[in-house]
């Protein structure tokens, strides 16, 4: 063979080596997101709003009091929630794309996988103990709210409901596409240590739009959490054989800080949350070394799978 021949094959041996789904999965995954922003950010100077960011917000509870917009609102709270949406629609549609019904199928049967240890729900919750410890700390309990209305907000209100955040927002919105098909798939050729890092550096990139104007430590800090959130995840889906219940429990409670603000309003106008996202930083770090120490254990995530061994307490908490 000569070196023509040996140059060709090796092209076309890389290009075999090349996962294309995945790529086209955050290919797309950034388009929808990145897109809906531009769009939003016209619709923002059209009608008098300050920049894309602010009209979100003001479209994730559908708070249009005042705001005279160039658009029906409905058309931007639709905007927003398929902004949130973008990975676990690019995630369906590459599902669909490569592996048909079957591979829809299976990410059902990891929707639906609830019959796990306690361990992984208790994980799955744990924010809601970092939120307790963050609230304790800032004095919040001196005076809680736990009228049927508070209550009501906390549980179903667009702006702060814990299943407004468990089923329209980030944890549906992202994880059917980050843990429902990235993470198994990359950890079919690479340690799950590896698979974490990567998809937690994307994940994090990915949010660059929504981070316009914060100063730099505010965005390395962000990066960093994405990166501890992502081997978390990893540690949760892995150890429940599979399952998305527990990542997707773990994503709605760690962004329901509206929710505790509600039920205790000594909270509002502190900065409270920095003790949870210290916390969830140290938890993260913990988790990306027993991901790395367990090293490629974690291939092995499939439903027909026995789960992983629980981790100790002790690195958990």
């Amino acid at each position: 063979m000569n070196s023509a021949d040996t140059t060709t094959t090796t092209s076309r041996q890389a290009g075999r080596d090349i996962d294309w789904p995945l790529i086209l999965f955050f290919v797309l995954a950034y388009a929808i997101a990145w897109g809906v922003f531009g769009l939003m950010a016209l619709i923002a100077r059209q009608s008098g709003v300050a920049d894309a960011q602010t009209l979100m917000a003001l479209g994730d509870g559908f708070a249009f009091e005042g705001v005279d917009l160039s658009v029906s609102p409905w058309l931007v709270y639709g905007l927003t929630r398929i902004a949130d949406f973008a990975f676990s629609i690019a995630g369906v549609i590459t599902i669909a794309a490569t592996a048909g019904r079957a591979g829809l199928r299976q990410l059902w049967s990891r929707l639906t996988h609830w019959r796990i240890s306690p361990v992984w729900y208790a994980i799955g919750l744990l924010p809601l103990a970092l939120y307790g410890v963050a609230t304790a700390i800032a004095g919040g309990f001196a005076a809680p709210d736990f009228s049927s209305e508070a209550i009501s907000t906390a549980l179903i209100s667009l702006q702060a409901g814990f299943f407004t955040s468990l089923f329209l927002r980030g944890a549906f919105g992202e994880e059917l596409g980050l843990r429902g098909f990235a993470l198994p798939r990359m950890q079919q050729t690479m340690t799950p240590f590896r698979a974490s890092l990567i998809v937690g550096v994307l994940w994090g990139a990915w949010h660059l739009p929504v981070l316009i104007g914060r100063d730099l430590l505010s965005i390395v800090a962000f990066s960093l959490l994405a990166i501890g959130l992502s081997f978390i995840f990893t540690l949760l889906f892995n150890g429940s054989g599979g399952s998305l219940i527990p990542g997707l429990l773990f994503h709605a409670t760690q962004n329901w800080e509206e929710g505790f603000e509600t039920l205790f309003p000594a909270l509002v106008g502190t900065e409270w949350e920095l003790v949870s996202t210290v916390g969830l930083l140290v938890i993260g770090i913990v988790a990306g070394v027993v991901v790395w120490r367990r090293g490629s254990a974690g291939k092995d995530s499939g439903l027909t799978a026995t789960a992983a061994t629980p981790p100790r307490p002790q690195p958990i908490g």
